[in-house]
């Protein structure tokens, strides 16, 4: 599956949280250092392979957790409208 942002959105830090903002609507979400840090991958489309092996060398989590985690994150971001996912051409 591919992971990119979708719109317009502004980001900054504000202690361990990173505020992210819809341009387009003025939605926003508040989400942890993980979460920024997954934001900050995707800047550039990217597999969530490939976003959950990078974590897994940043952080001390075990990669199935990672996964889930990341999986339930991206589908969060979706709803709320911040990113799209789609699967890469075979």
């Amino acid at each position: 599956m591919i992971i990119a942002h979708n719109g317009e959105w502004l980001s900054a830090m504000i202690g361990a949280e990173c505020a992210l903002m819809c341009i387009d609507n003025g939605n926003y979400i508040v989400v942890s250092r993980v979460g920024a840090r997954i934001w900050e991958l995707i800047a550039e489309p990217q597999d969530l392979s490939d976003i959950c092996a990078q974590l897994c060398k940043e952080f001390d989590v075990a990669e199935d957790t990672c996964r889930n985690e990341v999986e339930s994150f991206v589908m969060t971001l979706r709803e709320e409208g911040a990113v799209t996912c789609s699967v890469p051409d075979a």
